[in-house]
This record gives structure tokens, C-alpha cells and sequence, in this order.
């Protein structure tokens, strides 16, 4: 009898879970067995279900049609590509998602200056039985009590004002990072979009390098059909021959992956079809003109992670004073009106039906005398939040003058070195003309004629390189100036 008893009780009881299962394997619950929806072990991958997998796949649209693309996008200057960048960049969208967060959590550090509305009601059957002389006596009854409480708090000694206040500042340095996230944004972009400019110029340069290889190639040929020029000079042209096809396909791999770079900052697909502006159409910076100690004092005013450090900083210093605001009382206003509907039969005979309003107006005051050192606590952690969030300021600060001052040093070099590379082009190109014809007129010999050539691309490649460095590093001192800079 007892087993039957605690059969049919296990039978009540796994009823539900049976159900909601839908007669199921148990085995595979994660309230059972949460160890089988894990990983199997740490050297193996996750292999997710055909429903997660579908579940968490990015729709094939999202990466194949990024917003404001056209299906034939013409050739994009910079401009067009930080325009495409702004839009499609998922860091742009989380930030600003962020910000809009942030001033919702503002928005609700508001509630407490205005009054708190709530509605209840207790309705219900109750049977209260209870001993009478010679009997038991009962009370059945009926009860609905509606009740409308409106609270208001006159005087908290600063708690709403320093809630507000740490919620304010923190939305401040939500809306500063945004600004921050764009500015970084904008900068891959313009790193990305020269790099890959560079590398579709190297490979123009690898184009004509090999020209000028097959070029002297040819002129020692027919050389050598004249009987002028040996069989080991041939064999040294060719071997640039095959030097500067070595060259030109290093130079496209380069480009494949320039185009990945830059497809990440633009937040569209690697394989996305995208035209740029030539290298050689853009136009280089003369100077920054700006001393290194103007521009420093221009990024402490306008760098707008600096600010959101100084907001950051603020809303701890709020904190403070809303922990140490906890040592004093609350006082407030409290009202509430209802009815008190009931209908009750005392013992057998008496049925009684009434209501009755109920309502009260009160003055309330709160205040937590001893909570086991919690507010005192409360106040040495706010504390040491804001001295953590003083020192990260001056950190962040140190480092912003650090990153202008090398930015703006790197500009320089830059520079330097680009016009070193205009100068270096000039003369190889003259030195390369001048070899090559007195090569053919019997003056000069392969290898003269083959070092002017290797000492020309190399000057090419120079100069290619150090335009979109030049480039890169003046993008790099507004960035570093906290500035955004377009063409």
C-alpha cells in the first residue's frame, strides 16, 4: 500500500514535467544534464544544432548589401569612403546604441523627483473558524480591498540630486565615446584606404619594373644576336626578368590584403567590389601648420575620450555623495485611499454585505541607524572609484600628449623622407635613361645597366611608399589631436 501510495505520488508530481517535455528524452534537459550542452572538452570545438546554427547565422543580406551602397559604386575618393564607413561600421552603431542607453538610464535617474503612483487589491475568500462555548463557531467571507498609494519624498539630503548627477556625467562620457568611436572609425579608414592605395600604386610600380626588366632584356638580346654581348649577360636579364614578376606578384598579394584591412573598417564583405581613388591623384600635406605644443593643447581641449575620463570622473565624484548622503534620513509624503468591500456569514444565520472607505495622509521618515557599516563602506569604495578614476584622467592624458608628440614627429620624417624620395626618383630615372643608351651604343655594361635599373625600382617603391606613409601619419596627428580629418 505504501509503494502504491508513493507511486501514484511520483506520478502527480512528474505529470507536469512530463508534459512540458512532450514525453521527451530526459536526458537531453539542461535542468538534468547541463554538462551535455557544453563543450564535449577543452580541445575541441563547439558543434552547435541545426537550430542554433540557423538561429545564430547573420542573414546572407546583411553582408552582401551594406546600407547605402549602390550595386555599381563608382570610385570612391576618401570622403565617399569614410561616408561608407560611418554607415556600415558595426563599432559606430554599438556605440551609439550605447549612448542611447545611456540616456534612458538618465532618463529613470529622474523617477524619484516626481511622485510614486502604485495600485493594489487583496481580493479573495477566507474561512476563519474560532472556538465558542459549547461549539465552533466560523467566519466565511467575501474581501476585496482596492488600494491607490501615492508616495513623495520631500527631503533625502542629495541622494536623487547625486544619482542624477552620476547619470548624467555618464551619459556624457557615453556620448564622448561615441564621439571617440567615430573619430577611430574615421581613422582606420583613412590608414586602411592608403595602405591599399599604396599597394595598388607598388603594384603599377611592379608593372613598369618588369617593363624596364623585359626592356633591358630585350636590348641584350639583341645584342648578343649582334655578337656584342655574351650568353652570361643574357642570362643575368632574364634572371631580373624573373626577379620583377616575383616582384608584381608579391605586390598583388599585398593588395588582397590591403582590401581585407579596409573592408573591416568599412564594415562590408572582403569580396565587396570597391573602386578607389589612385594614389597618385591625392594630394600630399605641405606641413601640419602647427607647432607640436599647439597641437598638444589642442587635444587636451578636444579629445573626446579625454572628456568622457573627465565625465567618468565626475559621475564618481556623484557617487561619493549619493554613499555619504545614506547616512541621513528620508522624508516623505505618503497617501493612500480604497474601499474595503466584504461580504461575510457569522457563524449560520447572519449574512452581512457593507464597504467602507479607508484612506490616510501621512508624514514618513526613514532613516537606517546601524546597517552593520554598510554606508560606511559604501562611502570608502565610492572614494576609492574616484581616486581609481582621477588616476585613469592623468593616465589617458600622459598618453594623448605621448601619441601627438610621436604623430607629429613621425609627420616630419615623413614628410622628409617623401621629398628625399621625389629626389631619389628624379635621378634614378636619369641615371636608368643614361645607362640604357650607352648600353646599346657599347659604353656601359649589363651589370651598370642592370644596377640602374634594380637603383630605379627600388626608388619607385620608395616613393610609393612613403606617399601613404606621409598620408597615414597626417591622418594619424588629427587623429591624435582629436580631429577629424577629411580631403
Amino acid at each position: 500500500m505504501i509503494d502504491f501510495v508513493r507511486a501514484s505520488l511520483c506520478a502527480v508530481l512528474l505529470a507536469p514535467l512530463l508534459f512540458a517535455v512532450g514525453c521527451a528524452d530526459l536526458s537531453d534537459q539542461p535542468a538534468i544534464h547541463p554538462d551535455r550542452w557544453a563543450p564535449a572538452s577543452a580541445e575541441q570545438e563547439w558543434t552547435a544544432g541545426p537550430a542554433i546554427a540557423a538561429a545564430h547565422t547573420p542573414a546572407q543580406s546583411d553582408l552582401i548589401a551594406p546600407r547605402g551602397v549602390s550595386p555599381s559604386p563608382p570610385t570612391y575618393d576618401l570622403d565617399a569612403a569614410i561616408a561608407l564607413a560611418l554607415r556600415n561600421n558595426p563599432r559606430t552603431r554599438s556605440a551609439w546604441s550605447s549612448a542611447v542607453a545611456a540616456a534612458a538610464e538618465f532618463g529613470a535617474a529622474q523617477a524619484p523627483y516626481y511622485p510614486q503612483a502604485s495600485a493594489e487589491a487583496d481580493s479573495g475568500y477566507a474561512r476563519l473558524p474560532f472556538e465558542l462555548p459549547g461549539s465552533i463557531g466560523a467566519v466565511n467571507q467575501w474581501q476585496s480591498e482596492p488600494l491607490v498609494n501615492v508616495m513623495y519624498v520631500l527631503l533625502d539630503f542629495g541622494r536623487r540630486r547625486s544619482a542624477a548627477d552620476a547619470a548624467r556625467e555618464r551619459l556624457i562620457a557615453s556620448n564622448y565615446a561615441f564621439n571617440r568611436t567615430i573619430q577611430e572609425v574615421v581613422f582606420e579608414t583613412q590608414s586602411a584606404f592608403y595602405g591599399l592605395d599604396g599597394a595598388l600604386a607598388s603594384v603599377t610600380a611592379a608593372e613598369r619594373n618588369l617593363e624596364l626588366a623585359q626592356t633591358d632584356f630585350d636590348a641584350v638580346r639583341q645584342r648578343v644576336a649582334l655578337g656584342l654581348a655574351t650568353e652570361p649577360e643574357l642570362l643575368l636579364a632574364k634572371e631580373r626578368v624573373a626577379q620583377s614578376e616575383f616582384d608584381l606578384a608579391n605586390a598583388r598579394l599585398l593588395v588582397h590584403d590591403a582590401q581585407a584591412e579596409l573592408a573591416v573598417a568599412l564594415g562590408v564583405p572582403a569580396n565587396f567590389d570597391l573602386h578607389l581613388e589612385t594614389l597618385e591623384r591625392l594630394a600630399v600635406p605641405k606641413s601640419l601648420g602647427s607647432a607640436v605644443d599647439r597641437l598638444i593643447d589642442q587635444a587636451r581641449r578636444r579629445r573626446p575620450d579625454l572628456a568622457a575620463r573627465m565625465a567618468e570622473l565626475r559621475a564618481s565624484e556623484a557617487q561619493v555623495a549619493e554613499a555619504r548622503a545614506q547616512f541621513f534620513p528620508t522624508v516623505g509624503l505618503s497617501g493612500a485611499y480604497g474601499e474595503d468591500l466584504w461580504n461575510f456569514t457569522f457563524v449560520q444565520p447572519r449574512t452581512i454585505q457593507t464597504g467602507q472607505p479607508q484612506y490616510s495622509a501621512l508624514l514618513t521618515l526613514h532613516w537606517d541607524i546601524f546597517t552593520g557599516f554598510r554606508h560606511m563602506n559604501d562611502e570608502r569604495r565610492a572614494e576609492a572609484e574616484r581616486d581609481a578614476a582621477r588616476a585613469n584622467l592623468h593616465t589617458l592624458e600622459v598618453d594623448a600628449i605621448a601619441e601627438v608628440w610621436r604623430a607629429y614627429y613621425e609627420f616630419e620624417s615623413s614628410l622628409s623622407k617623401y621629398n628625399y624620395a621625389q629626389s631619389l626618383m628624379a635621378a634614378t630615372t636619369e641615371a636608368y635613361n643614361a645607362n640604357l643608351e650607352t648600353y646599346r651604343q657599347g659604353l656601359s655594361t649589363i651589370v651598370e645597366l642592370l644596377t640602374a635599373e634594380r637603383d630605379l625600382a627600388n626608388a619607385r617603391y620608395t616613393l610609393v611608399r612613403t606617399k601613404a606613409e606621409l598620408l597615414t601619419a597626417s591622418a594619424a596627428v588629427a587623429f591624435a589631436a582629436g580631429v577629424v580629418q577629411t580631403q
